[in-house]
């Protein structure tokens, strides 16, 4: 039963019924069209998408229309960056860690215990000369960042059994996106890291490939998981970081004043987007507890544990690598600015 209820789930998961994943536009009198693509739907991710296509077409006097593509309607991850260093895909929003490909810097904000809170982590990504490095960090790779905000909190979900302590972890199949950190947390939990994108993970748990996710609040409820499962454990130990980027290829082919007034307004929609992802949590939390499901937590002794065995993992990671631990000291220091 439920192998069927997850197949039923896959068109709607996904965004968009299959017969129509992709839906024609109408012909724009806009000189250009920037395609906004994400793999989510429904979060602050797709809605960036959604502010950008108010805000521009009065920006630029109606020179240029934004088409928002959720759902992963574009294609995988790695095909939208590849896009974006192309220039056939204009913009993209995704956690921070599918762009360590790019540059694996970007994988440092997968590190556990990183920050605090969101509200710390929120004050560092905003910090004017570290937004600064952090947008143009990719820009020699084709990618200009458009975007650096908070969109949730890493929780835990299993399927063939919830996870309520860390014994329960032992042996499990644990879906994550991909990066060096991902992999030691799972390994110091006693899970088996299973690195894949969203739309993977549907029919990942349904055969059986995978035993769970960490993920954060709007894959569980946008996905309708609590049919699969009604525990989520929340450790506060690591952020999802989101990262939206446009095309550098494309904004060169752009009149100079035009590509500029894009990225700049782009950027002034960070607070919007980080608020929004805050107050998009807050909500999505009574609509899991709503749906009957629970959110539970380690006891202070397991808590300290875990703190205890995460805690080490970004300096294990980044050490055989200057550039990458110059930048891991680098927000760590500016974390500390900001307590």
């Amino acid at each position: 039963m439920r192998h069927r209820v997850l197949l039923a789930l896959l068109p709607f998961a996904l965004g968009v019924p299959l017969a129509f994943a992709v839906v024609p536009k109408a012909v724009s009198a806009a000189q250009y069209v920037l395609k906004w693509a994400v793999v989510t739907r429904g979060d602050m991710q797709e809605k960036f998408g959604h502010k950008l296509a108010e805000v521009l077409p009065q920006a630029t006097n109606g020179r240029v229309e934004v088409q928002v593509f959720p759902g992963g309607q574009l294609g995988s991850p790695s095909a939208m960056i590849e896009g974006l260093q192309l220039g056939t895909i204009e913009a993209y929003e995704n956690p921070a860690d599918f762009f360590t490909g790019v540059d694996p810097r970007f994988g440092v904000f997968s590190i556990p215990f990183l920050f605090k809170s969101t509200e710390q982590a929120n004050k560092v990504l905003a910090d004017p000369d570290y937004n600064a490095y952090v947008l143009k960090m990719a820009e020699s790779k084709g990618l200009v960042g458009v975007n650096l905000a908070v969109a949730a909190e890493s929780l835990y979900f299993g399927v063939k059994k919830p996870l309520r302590t860390l014994e329960d972890f032992k042996g499990m199949k644990l879906r994550v996106n991909a990066t060096p950190a991902e992999r030691a947390r799972m390994a110091a939990l006693g899970a088996t890291a299973v690195p894949m994108g969203l739309p993977e993970m549907i029919t990942s748990l349904q055969n059986g490939v995978i035993d769970g996710t960490m993920s954060g609040m709007s894959i569980f409820t946008n996905f309708n998981l609590q049919n699969v499962g009604k525990v989520l454990l929340e450790t506060h130990d690591t952020l999802l970081v989101s990262f939206g980027a446009m095309s550098k290829p494309w904004l060169d082919k752009l009149p100079p004043d035009l590509s500029k007034t894009i990225v700049d307004e782009a950027r002034k929609l960070q607070p919007w987007a980080r608020q929004t992802a805050i107050d998009e949590v807050a909500q999505l939390r009574q609509v899991w507890l709503q749906r009957g499901g629970e959110i539970v937590h380690l006891s202070s002794a397991e808590q300290a544990e875990l703190e205890k065995r995460l805690k080490p993992i970004g300096a294990e990671v980044t050490k055989d690598d200057p550039v990458l631990k110059a930048f891991y000291d680098k927000t760590e220091a500016l974390a500390a600015k900001y307590q």
